[in-house]
């Protein structure tokens, strides 16, 4: 009995075919894995940064609203507190009367362009943002007294974010 031989002359028959089409599958389900992998660690990449800026956003906010509450708290006393609106932006901003070496300095804490400021000047200045100090990163704000509640109504809120806000009544009389 004769043996058939290929045309390479080793005795086997060529299946190159065959072993074209499996390694071409091995390679695309290969490459499929590897776009599903990466799809996924895109995902988790996107919910890691949503939720990073999300808990930023919630501090950004507890240390602008926790910022003016302390503030208001420290100074509750008779004729040290006022709102007015600040010569910057035109909103309401808390004004704190304080008397130190016989003079009479005033500190405010007004919202522009994006940020809390706290500014400290010379009894009846304006503030200005170039000298003042950034607090919080917050899109708005908002400080109201109530005359007959005898307190303070503040609000501090992140776009797509809950407002931080409340009523803070005054000790003082």
């Amino acid at each position: 009995m004769k043996r058939e031989t290929d045309a390479t002359g080793n005795g086997m028959k060529q299946n190159s075919g065959r072993v074209l089409v499996e390694t071409l599958a091995s390679m695309f389900l290969f490459i499929l894995l590897g776009a599903g992998c990466f799809s996924l660690a895109m995902s988790a990449i996107g919910a890691y940064n949503r939720l990073y800026a999300s808990k930023e956003n919630a501090s950004e906010l507890r240390i602008a609203y926790s910022f003016v509450t302390t503030k208001i708290r420290q100074y509750d006393i008779s004729g040290c507190l006022e709102v007015k609106p600040d010569a910057v932006s035109g909103k309401n901003a808390l004004v704190i009367h304080e008397k130190i070496d016989d003079m009479v300095y005033d500190t405010w804490i007004f919202h522009y362009d994006g940020y809390l400021y706290e500014a400290i000047v010379l009894e009846n200045e304006d503030p200005e943002v170039d000298i003042s100090q950034p607090i919080a990163r917050i899109d708005s704000f908002d400080i109201r007294y109530d005359e007959g509640a005898h307190g303070f109504f503040i609000k501090a809120g992140i776009e797509g974010h809950k407002t931080y806000g409340g009523f803070l009544k005054l000790r003082s009389r």
